[in-house]
């Protein structure tokens, strides 16, 4: 199944737009210095605001893909459209021509393929812009006309928006379709990375599986990560795993509950969860999957309707145990 929050495809899309702007603060430089450019241009107060911009672009470019969950990249397209705002604010206000630099965060914050995330950053499109330009309309620009610019430009932002965010909507779900882990691989992967990065560490693994009454798998993916972390669909129905990093038991059972209560919400009635912990449960990434997936087993043996259970060991350490979480 197809999972629409993609760290890698947020990194990806911020990435690019923080290159884009890094040569479109160039191209601003230049626009305003020309003989050419009319509008009165505050230059002290533009050059922080553009230095700003462009150390935030050169930072977002290396930063490491898992940094790039929803609310990081929200707020992200906050931040660039309030420093956005500010330039056309000093480069002459309603007459400033760096309004169109808007543009292309419209675009890029619909490109994500969640409506939250592309309303959230037009929201900020439209209020900053209006923000930077209310001084003008307490000014009394409304005599030469630049009132119904401002409101006009907004209007051209908010239909703009809409239409970016219906088109890569529908061709992303035409396009891209779906993307099972059928073999395990990917999730073996992510663990694999986690322990790396992360080593002294321990990194949890949780499988569940939340039954065949899921009203939208989608939508439970989506929940799911933004509750707990990136969720990574198997070959198998509806089961996905969810690895995280620092957990002890307390930590991944909250998680698993979190995650089942996901589930529930979208009308599953018999949900199942299995837990293992690096390094107690196990001493590799394969072994790590291995526990956990019995610890899934073993939730179906037990009498409810909703289990989670976590694998361990005896005190001798010569033999795996599973309980079930209270």
């Amino acid at each position: 199944m197809k999972i629409r929050t993609s760290r890698g495809r947020n990194a990806r899309i911020l990435r690019g737009i923080s290159l884009l702007y890094l040569g479109a603060i160039i191209v601003a430089l230049l626009l305003v210095h020309s003989a050419s450019y009319g509008p009165a241009v505050s230059y002290v107060p533009l050059y922080l605001v553009l230095s700003v911009i462009f150390t935030t672009a050169v930072a977002l470019l290396l930063l490491p893909p898992r940094q790039f969950n929803e609310g990081f990249c929200v707020a992200f397209y906050v931040f660039y459209a309030i420093f956005l705002a500010a330039a056309a604010f000093f480069t002459g206000g309603v007459s400033s021509e760096l309004y169109v630099l808007f543009f292309p965060l419209v675009f890029a914050s619909a490109m994500h393929g969640s409506w939250r995330m592309g309303l959230l950053a037009q929201g900020a499109v439209l209020i900053s812009y209006f923000s930077a330009m209310l001084p003008n309309v307490l000014g009394g620009i409304k005599v030469t006309g630049g009132s119904v610019l401002i409101f006009f430009r907004l209007l051209v932002f908010a239909l703009t928006g809409a239409f970016a965010l219906a088109t890569v909507k529908a061709t992303a779900s035409a396009e891209e379709g779906y993307a099972l882990d059928e073999d395990g691989s990917v999730l073996l992967q992510r663990v694999l990375e986690e322990i790396e990065a992360r080593r002294g560490a321990q990194v949890g693994v949780i499988l569940v599986d939340p039954g065949r009454r899921v009203e939208d798998v989608n939508l439970l993916m989506e929940r799911v990560g933004a509750r707990i972390g990136e969720p990574i669909l198997l070959g198998e129905g509806a089961v996905f795993g969810v690895v995280l990093s620092g957990v002890d038991d307390r930590t991944i059972e909250s998680a698993a509950r979190r995650a089942l209560a996901a589930a529930s919400s979208l009308g599953s009635r018999e949900t199942r969860a299995g837990a293992a912990i690096y390094p107690r449960d196990a001493r590799s990434a394969e072994d790590l999957l291995v526990a956990a997936g019995s610890a899934l087993e073993a939730a179906f043996d037990l009498e409810s309707s909703s289990t989670i259970v976590l694998a361990g060991r005896d005190i001798t350490g010569a033999e795996p145990s599973y309980r079930a979480a209270p």
